[in-house]
């Protein structure tokens, strides 16, 4: 879990519905966990459903997260 107010990194597991927006794969930056709604808010993209996701830990590839930031 993380922790509330950090910005931390998801990576996609599920774009059904969403092909337009999310990338199967990707890492994106959560802004914001809405957790009593089971949504994360992305950088720049919107709300998506938190079951979409799975956290990418910080020493679980970091060199990815970097590069995606970046891509932006």
């Amino acid at each position: 879990m993380a922790e509330t107010g950090k910005i931390f990194h998801v990576r996609c597991v599920d774009n059904t519905l969403q092909r337009d927006t999310l990338s199967l794969g990707r890492v994106y930056e959560v802004t914001r966990d809405i957790e009593r709604d089971g949504y994360y808010e992305l950088s720049g993209l919107g709300r998506f459903s938190r079951s979409r996701f799975e956290v990418v830990e910080t020493s679980d590839d970091t060199a990815e997260v970097r590069q995606t930031s970046r891509s932006k």
